[in-house]
């Protein structure tokens, strides 16, 4: 493999994504290690299709295996209007119990609803696969997304 696009993988990486030098390492993995997902990691492979011409367009199907899609799917805001209620009502039962102001209810509210949904996706949500730098600039070099998800590193 030349140095050509591991190089400018880890410029784009550094420079664009504002991750430190030292962190972006060949076995860096670009989800787990980097925080590169969602929109972001949309917007590198962007970058990457237009710099190199790369096909990325195996990945759209394989895109759950790989990477966590930005906003709430229907799963999760039916199961998060719920979680709300049950928050808003703890935290008013406790802002109630201690005399606190009521204004502290919504503060307390969404701070426990963010901590539950965090845990929740942490439980129950799917590992993903890894993808590392050095895997990512392998798959410039061939030129597409691989059809298989087991061939990707």
């Amino acid at each position: 493999m030349t140095e050509e696009p591991i190089a400018q993988l880890r410029r784009l990486l550094i420079e664009e994504h504002g991750i430190p030098a030292a962190d972006v390492t060949n076995d860096a993995r670009i989800v787990h290690d980097l925080g590169i997902d969602g929109d972001d990691a949309a917007e590198l492979l962007q970058r990457l299709h237009v710099d190199f011409g790369t096909d990325f367009e195996a990945l759209d199907k394989q895109w759950k295996l790989f990477f966590n899609s930005e906003g709430a799917g229907w799963r999760s805001i039916l199961l998060g209007i719920p979680l709300l209620l049950v928050c808003g009502g703890a935290a008013g039962i406790i802002v109630g119990r201690y005399g606190w102001p009521k204004i502290m209810a919504y503060g307390l509210a969404v701070t426990v609803f963010f901590a539950a949904s965090w845990l929740f996706s942490r439980w129950f949500g799917a590992e993903l696969r890894p993808l590392t730098v050095s895997g990512l600039a392998e798959i410039i070099q061939a030129g597409r997304w691989p059809l298989d998800p087991t061939t990707v590193h």
